[in-house]
């Protein structure tokens, strides 16, 4: 009678259990207990994980004379479609809940399920702050500000009511984000904006929108959305298809969710620790690290054709910014002092840095980002958290040096250090980098965009092009 008791109340409560869903799911892991949850997002990631503290050493007979800077805009909020489809995360939400709480799917931890239960839009994500900057962007441009300071004291440290309009230049593209990104830098360099007035912004850009004038650019900058781009035969091959499948199933759903949901979650993950860097977000606890090391790939091969060194077209969009650093660096090699400003800022894009990183050679990779060499690219240069998160910038500082000691530059990306080969750490001789890469900067002009040849058409495209026209050209004359 006992042992039938008691197998009778076995029973009922592994019944209770597979009631309430308990006893029906394991968890993979727990995001919410990792001491170093991943936070490298790709183009997403906040700039308080992607920059280094320079450590600076005095050059030798050399004086730090001007500093040329371009910097990406700090975090920012989504465009206005996608703060549409970021709000109705919600409803995935509830049905992944749903799926676990009720249907006793899913392998979700109780803690990360409570904090995506707990889980509201960020009230600031409203069609009126679409792109706009966050606070979060403007303290990084401030802070960042600060420590330039520190390291180029010489050149940045300056009592506010000495300043000059000579003394500094400063710029940005026609966008708030970028605007907003200078003020809050100007804030940080002398303690208010608008010390300073901005140049005018030329319409057309030329310098710091090139590849919005360029039709070879812009003919290949939907690249990545063919069938035959390397993203898109990554996203359909097994790591992806894996990762779809794991997350799917993990979320509590008998079928693989669509990829757009996916990517909702993703940006969502990302766009929630850029705005708030020292918590967790929920919709990061979705994917393991394994998943969003994949994801981060994944963007790192659409820029990397889109904006980067796996088309010859960025490259050559990078030479106006190179023209106008080489220009003022040549000015100084001449003692024409005067007329040149301590510092040079201007703040723009992703796809402006990118031009002008492969235009430097910064960060290319000997092999070529390929759709099926993900594992053996785990230690890529080319990087898009490390070297294109939000906020991220090239800095080049010319060094005056003695008569005996050629003149320098030194580069850092997001503050650290830059290994361009023919430089040791960063610190190349100018000499050397007019050798290598003066002839592209003074030949620089954008006629190659309106070459055939340089777009991203092949000829046979064009000639079907051709054909189709000329065709239809006939076809509306017989009407």
């Amino acid at each position: 009678m006992t042992t039938t008791t008691t197998t009778w109340g076995l029973a009922l409560l592994v019944g209770l259990l597979l009631i309430n869903g308990t006893a029906a799911r394991e968890s993979d892991y727990c995001y919410s207990y990792e001491s170093y949850p991943y936070v490298s997002m790709a183009t997403k990631t906040a700039y308080q994980f992607a920059h280094g503290k320079a450590r600076l050493q005095p050059v030798p007979s050399c004086t730090p004379i001007q500093i040329w800077i371009l910097a990406r805009h700090g975090t920012r909020y989504p465009d206005s479609a996608d703060i549409g489809r970021l709000v109705s995360l919600s409803k995935l939400r509830d049905q992944i809940l749903y799926n676990h709480e009720t249907r006793g799917h899913g392998r979700m931890c109780d803690q990360d399920l409570q904090r995506l239960r707990n889980w509201r839009p960020n009230p600031n994500m409203i069609e009126f702050n679409a792109d706009l900057l966050t606070e979060q962007g403007n303290e990084d441009m401030r802070l960042f500000a600060k420590r330039l300071q520190s390291y180029f004291p010489e050149l940045l440290r300056t009592n506010l009511y000495s300043v000059s309009y000579q003394s500094f230049k400063f710029r940005s593209t026609a966008t708030q984000r970028t605007q907003a990104s200078m003020e809050a830098f100007m804030e940080g360099l002398f303690g208010r904006v608008n010390v300073i007035p901005p140049e005018a912004i030329p319409n057309p850009d030329n310098l710091l929108r090139a590849y919005k004038q360029c039709p070879a650019w812009l003919r290949g900058s939907d690249i990545n959305d063919d069938e035959t781009s390397e993203k898109f035969k990554f996203v359909s091959g097994p790591e992806y298809q894996n990762l779809l499948n794991n997350v799917s199933s993990r979320l509590g759903f008998a079928y693989a969710i669509h990829n757009d949901s996916i990517q909702l979650m993703y940006d969502m993950c990302r766009y929630d620790k850029a705005w708030n860097i020292a918590e967790l977000s929920p919709w990061c606890s979705v994917f393991s690290k394994q998943e969003l090391m994949i994801l981060e790939y994944t963007e790192d091969l659409e820029e990397y054709y889109k904006s980067g060194p796996g088309r010859e077209v960025n490259s050559k969009l990078g030479c106006p910014l190179l023209n106008d650093m080489f220009d003022h660096f040549k000015n100084l090699e001449r003692g024409n002092f005067n007329n040149e400003p301590r510092g040079i800022f201007y703040f723009a894009h992703s796809t402006t840095l990118l031009n002008l990183l492969s235009s430097l050679d910064i960060r290319k990779d000997t092999t070529p980002l390929l759709s099926h060499n993900y594992h053996s690219m785990e230690r890529r240069r080319f990087k898009t958290s490390e070297i294109d998160a939000f906020a991220s910038n090239l800095v080049a500082v010319f060094y005056r040096c003695s008569e005996l000691q050629p003149n320098k530059v030194m580069f850092f990306l997001n503050e650290q250090p830059v290994y361009l080969d023919g430089c040791s750490v960063g610190l190349c001789d100018w000499e050397y980098l007019k050798g290598r890469f003066g002839h592209e900067a003074d030949k620089c002009n954008l006629d190659y965009c309106y070459n055939v040849a340089s777009s991203s058409f092949s000829i046979l495209q064009v000639v079907y092009s051709t054909i189709g026209l000329v065709l239809s050209m006939r076809f509306l004359g017989a009407l």
